[in-house]
C-alpha cells in the first residue's frame, strides 16, 4: 500500500481518540476521503470554530462558547438552589441525558489523586464561591465511587465545612469503583433518589 503522508498523518490522530485504534481510524479516514465535501469540508469548519471559541468556563468548568455567556451558569430554565459535582464533561452529559438532575453542574476537571491534576487544578475554590455567592442549599457530590473521587468529595466536604448548603453524596446504585459516565439510567435515578447527607463530624 502506498503512503500518502497526509493521510498518515490523520490516521494517527483519528487512533488516539478514544475507543478507536489504527483499524477504525483507517476506516474513518477513508469515509472522509471518499466525502471531502460532505463531511471533510463542513467538518473542518467546524473543527476551525471550536479550536477558537469553545473553552472551559473558569467559573463552573463546563464547556462554553466565548461568543455567549456560560449556559450552565445562566440557567434559563430556573433559579436552582443545587449543585451537583461532577468530575468531568461527560459525567455531566450522562446525568443531563438521564433527565434525573434539575440544577446547576460543576465540573471539577479531574479527581485531586489523579497524575495528572493537583488540587490547584481543580476549580474547587470556584464551587465555594459559588456555593456562597448563589446561596445554593444543596452540594451533590457525584464523583465516583473510586479511592480518587472519594479522596476528591471528602477534600470538598472539608472545604465547604463554612457554608450553610447542606452537602450530600450519591447513594444506593451507585458501584464501588464505578464511574458516573459508564452507568444507565436506572443506576443513576437510584443513586440520586438515595442520595445521604455528609455529617460534618
Amino acid at each position: 500500500m502506498q503512503n500518502v503522508n497526509e493521510i498518515d498523518e490523520l490516521i494517527k490522530i483519528i487512533s488516539k481518540l478514544p475507543g478507536l485504534g489504527p483499524k477504525s481510524a483507517k476506516r474513518i479516514v477513508l469515509k472522509l476521503i471518499n466525502n471531502k465535501d460532505e463531511l471533510v469540508k463542513p467538518m473542518a469548519n467546524v473543527l476551525v470554530q471550536i479550536y477558537k471559541n469553545v473553552t472551559r468556563c473558569n467559573s463552573c468548568g463546563s464547556l462554553k462558547s466565548n461568543l455567549q455567556d456560560c449556559v450552565n451558569c445562566v440557567n434559563p430554565k430556573g433559579n436552582f438552589k443545587k449543585i451537583c459535582v461532577v468530575e468531568d464533561i461527560a459525567d455531566q452529559w450522562s446525568i443531563e441525558n438521564s433527565n434525573i438532575f434539575q440544577g446547576y453542574f460543576h465540573i471539577l476537571g479531574g479527581t485531586i489523586s489523579s497524575s495528572t491534576q493537583r488540587k490547584e487544578d481543580l476549580l474547587i475554590n470556584s464551587l465555594v464561591e459559588r456555593v456562597k455567592r448563589d446561596d445554593i442549599e444543596e452540594v451533590i457530590l457525584a464523583t465516583s465511587a473510586t479511592v480518587e473521587g472519594q479522596t476528591t468529595a471528602f477534600y470538598i466536604q472539608e472545604s465547604l465545612k463554612k457554608t450553610k448548603a447542606k452537602i450530600t453524596r450519591l447513594g444506593q446504585g451507585l458501584p464501588v469503583g464505578g464511574e458516573i459516565e459508564t452507568l444507565d439510567d436506572g443506576t443513576l435515578f437510584s443513586a440520586f433518589k438515595n442520595r445521604s447527607e455528609i455529617n460534618s463530624s
